[in-house]
């Protein structure tokens, strides 16, 4: 039997309530940390191998506890590559360093503008990233990165396509792996659909608009929120948000409407989707989890993260430029194909294997 060490703040078999997410973030931030980690516990548990949560503890002093406990340490990060998250990069590193066990490090992105070309992708943090990768390789034969413009960067810091790293795409999109099926839109008036919203707060202020007018027409969609300020917001009526046309209030309608929701396990959240009929916005996990329940959705890329992600995995798109105010969203739904994300996923599954199964 292995015993595979997994860095994330909750396990997928855990039973968390409200009061534990008020007393500390164990999302990471954001609560669609909770989908890839289901992902990637959903596909490797097996008779023969278990995995457990690090509950975000492990560090250089527990070097020693987990080379004599673990056969192997598993490390999903999602836009990692960032200004703001160089010292974990940097932690992290002198952990791996210390471990003797491998290494696997499982879909990682890099945080850059959506329109970025590949001689741009240079960045103060890129010392850091190198050392991190390196420290990787030592104990794993390769990465995998979320998509095509992370796997260019890495190119650009001196590492070997398909060798040293190689696009696996996010690890949630293969929960059930091949087994990815889109159901049809209801055919009933668009203010009677049950829609679920999302939205980053750094999206334009046209497509806030945009979404928040879904609100104000129909009385069926819900919003669902994933950051944990948004939870707080919700369960104590405090906010620390002010932004036009974003829920920033308990008082605005997408939260006084009581159709919000903020999910504490992935399963729940999968589950709540299956009984929606379409999901729209720009959180890339908001739009991942209704995929893999199976439920249309379009997503808008707001950044490379989104934007590689999607066209790795065929996820239904539209850019920010494409939404018009003056366009339904039945308008929008028939310039798309809300199928297309069926198309990749066999495909793509056995890059993922090749990572997390070596």
């Amino acid at each position: 039997m292995k015993k595979i060490l997994i860095r994330s703040g909750i396990s997928a078999y855990d039973v968390r309530t409200e009061s534990d997410l008020l007393k500390g973030d164990f999302v990471g931030g954001n609560s669609g940390n909770l989908i890839f980690v289901h992902g990637i516990m959903r596909n490797l548990t097996t008779d023969q191998v278990i995995l457990e949560s690090d509950y975000y503890l492990s560090n250089s002093a527990k070097a020693e506890y987990i080379n004599k406990n673990y056969d192997g340490y598993i490390i999903p990060l999602a836009d990692a590559f960032r200004a703001d998250f160089e010292d974990t990069l940097k932690d992290m590193t002198t952990l791996i360093k210390r471990l003797t066990v491998p290494v696997y490090l499982i879909g990682v992105g890099l945080k850059a503008p959506k329109d970025v070309m590949s001689a741009e992708l240079k960045f103060p943090f890129d010392d850091t990233v190198r050392n991190f990768i390196k420290a990787i390789l030592e104990k794993s034969s390769m990465v995998g990165v979320r998509g095509e413009i992370t796997a260019q960067y890495l190119t650009n810091l001196g590492f070997k396509k398909g060798i040293d790293h190689i696009a696996i795409g996010c690890p949630s999109m293969y929960t059930y792996g091949e087994n990815l099926k889109i159901r049809e839109i209801p055919n009933v008036e668009e203010n009677e659909l049950l829609i679920s919203t999302n939205r980053s707060k750094s999206a334009p202020k046209h497509v806030l608009k945009y979404i928040h007018n879904i609100h104000s027409q129909n009385k069926k969609a819900a919003f669902l929120p994933q950051g944990w300020d948004e939870f707080k917001l919700m369960y104590t009526g405090f906010s620390t948000i002010d932004i036009p046309n974003y829920p920033s209030k308990i008082t605005d309608l997408e939260y006084a409407n009581g159709e919000a929701r903020y999910f504490l396990s992935a399963s729940e959240w999968i589950s709540y989707l299956k009984n929606r009929d379409f999901s729209f916005g720009t959180k890339l996990h908001g739009n991942i989890t209704a995929t893999i329940a199976g439920t249309p959705s379009i997503s808008i890329p707001i950044d490379a993260r989104m934007r590689e992600l999607a066209e790795f995995h065929g996820l239904c798109t539209l850019n920010p430029e494409e939404i018009h105010e003056n366009e339904t969203l039945t308008d929008l739904i028939n310039k798309v194909d809300i199928y297309s994300a069926e198309k990749k996923t066999e495909r793509k599954l056995s890059k993922f294997h090749k990572i997390s199964r070596n």
